[in-house]
């Protein structure tokens, strides 16, 4: 089989694990790229939908805002995007049966199946088993929008967590087409594929319908960076405080209301993993490759290259091979050093040189 034969299969085909794991390719770097979205910024993450919706509440809690519209607007411009740049054929016309492509596309990211329903006075699309109410809304209108050619305004509605309507409406606004995001934070590293990582993270891969996928018996998706850095954008202008949560953060950035979102999103990433009550150990500072290669890389969200004792306390400088933001990645990090040494910890990133630095230690002063 092609690498992207199965593109081209027939609507009334199965999909099978192995559309799955020819989409995604793991990199030695610890992060991954989507093969589909080599002309853009092809980075994404392998996220449990569980962790996520933990991450999206406490970020609304820290920043003490309700984010899921801007949420669902950032995924519309990302999808638009996405589409437009892209070797995956986007979807066309209003028979939603005929998008056999881009119905794949959605089976391969874990978002849910969708279909159109029945009704000549409105256009509603059902979305079964979406993977984030949000995230698959916004994703669903940009691909109505692409295909029909037209701005709709839409809202959602869901009575229970397997069915999501999505009711599309005529807009007649020029909004122009969106333009690339760079990240804030260099990404030099060498990188080629890893197919170890790939084998060991999709022998555990199991197929439960289409678009819904598990992996450790935990629901999982695929998300693009670009989705997240578009997200950051719909936010910052409304940011003035923060509401709760810690601010054991250190960012290498100058623009206030981005810090904010950073320690927000940091903070909620931090005490989401650490409530999950990982066994971390720690007995030489080479310990964090391995870590890291567990609980980042395994998900696309960054690799370490080497670390530097800094302390006898738990102080470390880890220098990154890649990271998939610095705020997810950090905060999971921050969350794993708390648990290998049982007390709170603080985070001190640094780009230099085109390289990526982070500090852990503890948060107050320890006597030698």
């Amino acid at each position: 089989m092609g690498l992207f034969d199965f593109l081209r299969r027939d609507n009334s085909q199965s999909y099978s694990e192995i559309e799955i794991k020819q989409r995604w390719a793991y990199q030695t770097n610890g992060s991954i790229k989507d093969r589909n979205s080599s002309s853009v910024d092809s980075y994404a993450a392998l996220i449990s939908t569980n962790s996520f919706e933990n991450w999206f509440f406490g970020l609304e809690q820290r920043i003490g805002q309700s984010l899921g519209r801007r949420l669902a607007h950032a995924a519309l411009e990302h999808e638009e995007y996405m589409l437009k740049n892209s070797r995956l054929k986007p979807p066309s016309g209003s028979e939603i049966k005929n998008w056999s492509q881009y119905n794949l596309g959605w089976h391969t990211r874990g978002l849910g199946e969708f279909r159109k329903l029945d009704d000549e006075d409105e256009i509603k699309l059902i979305i079964e088993k979406p993977a984030s109410t949000s995230v698959c809304s916004g994703i669903i209108a940009s691909a109505w929008e692409i295909a029909t050619k037209k701005r709709h305004r839409f809202v959602w509605s869901q009575n229970t967590r397997d069915a999501l309507i999505v009711s599309l409406q005529l807009d007649e606004k020029e909004i122009p087409s969106p333009s690339m995001i760079e990240p804030f934070w260099p990404f030099f590293s060498l990188e080629s594929e890893d197919s170890e990582m790939a084998e060991r993270i999709w022998e555990d891969l199991r197929i439960e319908s289409n678009g819904y996928w598990s992996i450790l018996n935990e629901r999982h998706m695929i998300l693009h960076r670009d989705l997240f850095l578009r997200f950051e954008e719909y936010c910052l202008p409304y940011i003035t405080k923060l509401e709760s949560g810690r601010v054991n953060f250190v960012w290498p950035i100058e623009d206030a209301k981005r810090i904010l979102w950073w320690t927000a999103l940091a903070d909620s990433v931090r005490k989401s993993t650490y409530d999950r009550g990982l066994h971390i150990l720690v007995s030489k500072p080479e310990d964090w490759i391995a870590i890291a290669r567990r609980h980042l890389a395994m998900n696309g969200l960054g690799g370490v290259e080497s670390v530097k004792e800094l302390d006898p306390h738990g102080g470390v400088e880890i220098y990154l091979s890649s990271i998939f933001h610095p705020a997810v990645s950090g905060g999971i990090l921050l969350a794993c050093w708390e648990r290998a040494y049982g007390r709170q910890g603080k985070i001190e990133f640094s780009f230099n040189s085109g390289a990526v630095s982070v500090i852990l230690s503890s948060s107050v002063e320890i006597a030698n």
